[in-house]
């Protein structure tokens, strides 16, 4: 599941947790970092700090971490760079995962937003898009 702090992601992570406690399953929580636009762009990579700070995602692998405890869920949180669509199907891909559950766009007029229209146009495992 992909979280990134945003209240869409907060009610996600929350309907990732109810479906974990039914299942009894794990959830592997999934922040990704993106790197700048230009960077992407350019024919040199140059190492370029991602948009977000470390802090930013230590405080959330910390709310995540406590939220799961509250629930006595299992989960990992993995922090990547990237692609946010393509890495979270690529952290999906690694374990197997039976569903991705991702927050809609904060952006109404995208409707599901870039992020889980990507995901649902290119996964290979059902998608839950939480609003």
């Amino acid at each position: 599941m992909g979280v990134d702090g945003s209240d869409t992601s907060w009610r996600a992570l929350s309907m990732a947790i109810g479906l974990a406690r039914r299942w009894d399953a794990t959830i592997r929580i999934c922040y990704v970092s993106q790197v700048p636009v230009s960077a992407q762009l350019g024919a040199i990579a140059l190492p370029i700090a991602p948009l977000s700070g470390a802090n930013e995602a230590g405080e959330l692998k910390q709310a995540v971490s406590d939220e799961l405890s509250r629930n006595s869920v299992a989960g990992e949180f993995n922090e990547r760079t990237g692609d946010v669509a393509r890495e979270i199907e690529a952290v999906a891909e690694a374990c197997h995962a039976d569903l991705i559950v991702v927050g809609r766009s904060r952006h109404p007029a995208l409707h599901l937003g870039g992020v889980p229209r990507r995901v649902l146009a290119t996964g290979r495992r059902p998608v839950l898009v939480v609003p």
